[in-house]
């Protein structure tokens, strides 16, 4: 059975692997993907009756595994949409290489590293070497008209002090000084008249100049080029570079998933990569954190996950935020009514076809 995701409940979840999900969906449907799959970890992970096995044989397994996958991604992805794909040192490099030639390496964004922790300190287990504190997010687009919202971060004390020293009397505003001078001068085309008594090559019209003067967001000492004020608190922040330390991991009594992933970083994908009302696809759902971002941000979410467990959990996660949700399930005993992490019954499991 096809689906088409604009006919669908605003979140869904399908008890499948994500390549039979994918198959179901039409082509350039998908406006954003965040991919979070196995690690190559060579282990078993389990916690509180949830789990996943990323033990293989070898790379070539993985690779063969995870390439099709990748296609029908690249499939259904729309050429304004974007995919991000959350690995670690054990497989990264490989899911770079395999991704350049399915998405084309001239649609890579962004390498982002996740400072998940502040240390890891395996030394007395005989280690010999520095501690593996980063996940790696490759970030792809579908063509070079993507969407992308920039998002900022606040600046930190030391820099505010530094940058913005100086405090406005009577409203005890900080700012900076910054310059009004054009940079080119006449070859870049900026123009060149008297202000204040000083003659130069500005940025703005004289028009604009005068406007600002008037607003009280030019310094000026007589004799002195005149400075433009930058006040801090109509700055956005500093815009988020690819290397992101702000986002720990989550406390660990809050974590019910093997591998779950904090909500502010999923916050920050969805912002920066969806607007409202359109449709994120989270293939390896796990604990579908995405998909409660997704909630909380007005997107809409289709997510796949293969364990009973995890999607029970889930499913209790949405009740937990009052969001309705349906699961697609081929498994008519998905759920049993003594299951201790049964989901709601306003939770509608429908069977796959």
């Amino acid at each position: 059975m096809t689906f088409c995701p604009s006919q669908l409940d605003k979140y869904v979840l399908f008890q499948e692997d994500c390549l039979d999900t994918a198959k179901r969906l039409p082509n350039a449907s998908i406006d954003l993907i965040y991919a979070d799959p196995p690690f190559f970890t060579g282990r078993l992970h389990s916690m509180n009756g949830c789990n996943f096995d990323d033990e293989w044989t070898n790379t070539d397994e993985y690779i063969n595994w995870i390439k099709p996958r990748l296609k029908e991604f690249k499939r259904i992805l729309k050429t304004t949409g974007s995919i991000y794909i959350h690995c670690d040192w054990h497989i990264s490099h490989y899911l770079k290489v395999l991704a350049d030639g399915i998405f084309g390496n001239n649609n890579f964004v962004n390498e982002i590293i996740w400072k998940r922790q502040s240390s890891h300190n395996d030394v007395k287990q005989g280690s010999k070497h520095f501690g593996r504190i980063h996940d790696t997010i490759l970030v792809y687009a579908g063509s070079q008209n993507y969407v992308w919202n920039q998002q900022y971060s606040p600046y930190d004390d030391f820099y505010v002090e530094q940058t913005y020293r100086y405090i406005e009397s009577g409203t005890e505003r900080r700012y900076a000084l910054g310059d009004l001078t054009g940079p080119g001068g006449a070859s870049k085309g900026n123009p060149q008249y008297e202000f204040l008594g000083v003659k130069r090559y500005w940025r703005y019209s004289k028009v604009k100049m005068l406007k600002l003067f008037s607003a009280g967001k030019i310094a000026h000492v007589k004799g002195k080029v005149p400075l433009l004020k930058r006040y801090l608190d109509e700055m956005k922040g500093k815009a988020v570079q690819d290397m992101w330390t702000d986002i720990p991991l989550i406390c660990s009594r809050s974590v019910r998933f093997p591998t779950q992933k904090p909500e502010p970083l999923l916050e920050r994908i969805v912002r920066t990569s969806s607007n409202p009302q359109q449709i994120i696809y989270e293939p390896f759902a796990g604990s579908a954190t995405a998909g409660v971002v997704c909630y909380k941000l007005s997107r809409r979410w289709i997510g796949s996950e293969l364990s009973k467990s995890a999607c029970a959990y889930a499913l209790n996660r949405f009740r937990e935020i009052d969001c309705n949700i349906k699961l697609y399930s081929n498994s008519k005993l998905a759920f049993r009514p003594n299951d201790t992490m049964t989901p709601d019954k306003k939770h509608c499991i429908l069977e796959c076809e």
